[in-house]
């Protein structure tokens, strides 16, 4: 459905004089890409509004932004696919994992350190459709996704707040779980 619809808007935007087939891919893709997001981000906010969990969803979404985009992670076939599998994980993360009581801050700190370590050998992990080619960027990607973790362990240790605590570090533990359980895509 996503796709019929960002060809029609394809169709729209590059007209018939416009026949270049890379650009009107690119375009296509955009528009995809973008269309199937905003439909997943619109669900996942009024799904989380009605179950009045949004500010665990809102806090488990930063987190997941911030390290996923440099790390990548499981690329699923399709819009609902991915819908389902996020909101899965989200109800974990955001559900779930606030009720678990604190833990001892060294599960915390392992945690951490085990999902840098993870991110520092498996990241980046990208989509077939957008590989990454250049050595240079993946490292890029490597280092900024890698900090992020190290950033969010630290500032999730200082906070007092147990259900935050145990919504963060569930977030960075399912983002580097999915990066060991997911093959690197050969280009």
């Amino acid at each position: 459905m996503i796709d019929k619809l960002a060809l029609q808007l394809t169709s729209l935007i590059c007209t018939e004089a416009y026949n270049n087939a890379k650009d009107r891919a690119r375009i296509q893709y955009g528009l995809s890409v973008i269309l199937s997001e905003g439909f997943k981000i619109v669900f996942l906010i009024l799904f989380f509004n009605i179950i009045h969990r949004q500010n665990f969803f809102y806090f488990s979404l930063l987190i997941l932004i911030s390290t996923r985009v440099f790390a990548g992670g499981v690329h699923l076939k399709g819009t609902l696919n991915c819908l389902l599998l996020t909101t899965l994980l989200l109800i974990f993360t955001s559900v779930l994992a606030p009720l678990i009581p604190r833990l001892p801050t060294v599960y915390y700190l392992l945690i951490g350190i085990v999902s840098f370590v993870i991110v520092l050998v498996r990241s980046p992990i990208c989509s077939v459709r957008r590989p990454i080619k250049d050595n240079k960027k993946k490292l890029q990607y490597k280092i900024v996704a890698a900090l992020s973790v190290a950033l969010w362990t630290i500032i999730l240790l200082f906070l007092q707040s147990a259900p935050y605590v145990n919504c963060g570090f569930s977030t960075i533990l399912i983002q580097s779980v999915q990066l060991v359980l997911t093959k690197k895509p050969k280009l």
